[in-house]
């Protein structure tokens, strides 16, 4: 009863906030549906790719590329990944559209699609080897570069979405059960269709062309729901004047620890995946039953991951993520010991096994949270909004690793009697049926398991070391909101909603600045437990009010005062002046104390990198401010955004502008950046010192905030009710058509 009581209310909170999200929160389930449904069409139009790994099922196994010139081509992508990743990362960091961050790269739905049907109808049977191997490779590079811009597009709005941690957590949960309904469909059909129309063989090409066109055409058209029904909400100041430079993000991302224990964990797939090819390889080459069955299964135990997606939101609420990652990673290496020792017995214990490791297959919800999550924190700790960077060092590093790591696999096989080019040594019967003795599947898939236990063991240790707390995080959004309101407001540019938020997150960490955390008992009772419940959200309440309270006091210590005195230094110089002091200002910025936090570690390894850039910023002021510094004014680049565009000149004239403006903005935040920085810390510093006078126009700013969103909801009810008469009247006249007509 009580399911179905929660069923009804999720039927009536689904009503209730179809357009407007809920008190609290920022989504509206209408755009939870518009995500879910692009990132579905997405997966769905880029089911079909191809790589150039040893294990790759078009190159490698239908193609039968060789392993050498897998391995070769691979490198050669590597050092044009190298090439391509800064270009990408700036991309990431400094294209400012008013599609968004990330919005703007799913308009590449259509190009991408175009690109992957060329690459699927290349006819490479035609071709000889050499001919393919070189069509293949251009192919790729093009398809794989447009492809991987509208997917990053589509799976990086979850990021941006919403500032709420544990929203972003329901969202993803939502989508990635509905997202992950595309591999369902290719794998159950890909496998039905080999054996009714390619004598069971999986890796024919003619099975790819038969079914990837449709999910290809569908899902393209399915994907801009995601740029046309979702909205970003990154937290940072309208204000902002920024050009974060290569160096700066790239110095930032490598001293966050929390990156580098998630792409640990991530670098260590090369051994902990070498069981996912096990099901395959038993249907495809041990012939343990026909590719029906194996689509059967693989569809049921792919799916079986639903389960724990829905559970995840519950689970990171009550456990946290780094408990969540541990007790998943330990559940990983009973999984893999039970598959070495019952993979020869029984389909049915295979079965079992597959279904258990794909429950815990919650990459999807828990590793994008995570890596949310670490981004606020360094956006936290840098005072910058850093997303390109992170994809940059994870490809660079990720780039040499995976270049010895992807020896070891191909090395694997070759001890084990499959060198990567005779594909009958892994055929267990020969066309005839007749039991092949010189076949080295078991013996190979015997150790491909061994090197899978070890790896899902290593998977464990790194996340002993994340301790970044689900309060850690709300606590930080506080303050970047905090942070972004004192910074607009002294611009004029303040939004009621941001600043109400800032002024909510002020008044509670006043709230429970001097209480103590309640003591969590043994629950032995309803009573008891829902007791609990209140303790532990209000523990939470008073962790969050001790890291904005943090915030509030940080100017009053030792170290805060010290870059107090260095910021009114640089001020104290002028905005076209400082820059000629860089030895002074350098000798104070090497004088600040070491720090006792990671914050103020952060901050003067920052202070003292802006100083020692000072000798750059002079030939860029030369260059461009020959006759001085000229302010740039923050709204310049919307009031060129909101020029006509009626006529073709007008458009013409608008474009120009928002170039210029972007122009404008990127240089003046390059040559006064150190300026900007010294000029925030004197700017909060104040506001901190004065908060009264900021919170002064809270009541008001909250009735505006309560009149708009009231404005909102009348409007969308007097649009469906002018909607709902559009349909009664069109019912009408079909009938009343209907009875003319008899």
């Amino acid at each position: 009863m009580n399911l179905v009581t929660k069923a009804f209310d999720l039927v009536r909170d689904v009503r209730a906030y179809w357009n407007h999200p809920a008190t609290g929160d920022h989504v509206a389930y209408k755009e939870y549906l518009m995500l879910s449904v692009g990132w579905l069409g997405m997966r769905l139009a880029t089911s079909f790719g191809f790589g150039f790994s040893v294990n790759d099922a078009f190159t490698a196994t239908t193609l039968h590329m060789t392993h050498r010139d897998l391995i070769i081509l691979g490198y050669i992508c590597t050092a044009i990944g190298y090439v391509t990743a800064p270009l990408n990362a700036w991309i990431i960091d400094h294209l400012r559209s008013r599609d968004g961050k990330y919005r703007v790269y799913t308009k590449l739905a259509v190009p991408a699609a175009a690109l992957s049907m060329i690459a699927l109808f290349l006819p490479y049977e035609k071709m000889g080897y050499t001919k393919m191997v070189v069509s293949l490779f251009l192919i790729g590079q093009i398809e794989g570069y447009v492809k991987g811009w509208y997917s990053t597009g589509v799976n990086n709005l979850v990021y941006v979405i919403s500032p709420n941690s544990q929203e972003r957590v329901r969202i993803m949960m939502v989508s990635s059960l509905v997202h992950n309904f595309a591999p369902t469909l290719t794998g159950l059909f890909m496998p039905i269709l080999s054996d009714l129309f390619a004598d069971g063989n999986l890796y024919h090409i003619n099975t790819y062309r038969m079914i990837y066109p449709f999910f290809i055409v569908i899902g393209t058209a399915m994907s801009m729901t995601a740029y046309f029904g979702v909205r970003e909400r990154i937290v940072q100041p309208v204000s902002a004047v920024a050009d974060l430079s290569f160096r700066d993000a790239l110095r930032a991302v490598l001293s966050n620890k929390y990156f580098w224990i998630k792409c640990t964990d991530a670098w260590n797939d090369f051994m902990e995946s070498c069981k996912n090819i096990l099901l395959q390889w038993l249907f495809h080459y041990g012939k343990v039953g026909s590719m029906t069955m194996y689509g059967i299964i693989d569809t049921v135990t792919y799916n079986s991951s639903m389960w724990a997606m829905l559970f995840s939101p519950t689970l990171i609420r009550v456990l946290g993520k780094r408990k969540f990652k541990i007790i998943k990673n330990t559940s990983q290496v009973f999984i893999t010991l039970g598959l070495l020792l019952t993979y020869k017995k029984s389909i049915f214990l295979i079965a079992v096994f597959f279904f258990l490791n794909r429950f815990w297959d919650t990459t999807e919800v828990v590793d994008r949270a995570i890596e949310s999550d670490i981004r606020d924190y360094q956006q936290y700790l840098s005072g910058e909004r850093i997303d390109g960077a992170f994809g940059l060092v994870e490809h660079y590093v990720g780039g040499a690793v995976g270049a010895v790591t992807n020896l070891f696999i191909p090395w694997v096989y070759r001890k084990n009697g499959f060198d990567g080019t005779d594909y009958s040594v892994l055929q267990v019967y020969d066309d005839n049926g007749n039991y092949n003795a010189d076949n080295v599947l078991y013996k190979l898939l015997d150790v491909l398991m061994k090197v899978s236990l070890v790896g899902a063991v290593v998977d464990i240790i790194p996340w002993f070391f994340y301790d970044l707390t689900e309060a850690g995080q709300k606590g930080i959004i506080r303050v970047i909101r905090l942070r972004s309101a004192v910074e607009d407001k002294a611009a004029g540019l303040l939004d009621d909603e941001l600043y109400c938020e800032a002024c909510e997150g002020v008044l509670a960490a006043r709230t429970h600045e001097n209480e103590t955390q309640a003591e969590i008992t043994r629950a032995k009772t309803k009573e008891d437990h829902e007791a609990n419940k209140a303790k532990r959200s209000l523990n939470e309440e008073i962790e969050i009010a001790a890291f904005v309270n943090t915030e509030l006091n940080r100017y009053e210590t030792d170290f805060g005062r010290a870059v107090l005195a260095l910021s009114r230094q640089i001020l104290s110089y002028g905005e076209n002046n400082f820059f000629l002091h860089a030895d002074e200002l350098l000798a104070s910025a090497k004088a600040l104390p070491k720090g006792g936090t990671n914050a103020e570690k952060t901050q003067r390894r920052d202070f003292i990198g802006l100083i020692k850039s000072i000798p750059r910023i002079q030939k860029t002021v030369t260059k461009h401010y020959p006759d001085g510094i000229q302010p740039f004014d923050p709204a310049e680049p919307e009031n060129a955004y909101r020029m006509p565009t009626d006529t073709a000149e007008q458009k013409k004239a608008r474009n120009a502008a928002i170039r210029q403006a972007k122009r404008n903005r990127n240089t003046y935040a390059r040559v006064t950046k150190p300026y900007l920085a010294a000029k925030r810390n004197v700017l909060l510093d104040a506001c901190y010192r004065d908060m009264d006078t900021f919170l002064a126009d809270y009541d008001a700013a909250k009735t505006r905030r309560q009149a708009a969103h009231d404005a909102d909801l009348a409007a969308a009810q007097q649009k469906k009710q002018a909607r709902d008469a559009e349909t009664g009247l069109r019912l009408k006249e079909k009938q009343a058509k209907k009875r003319i007509r008899k």
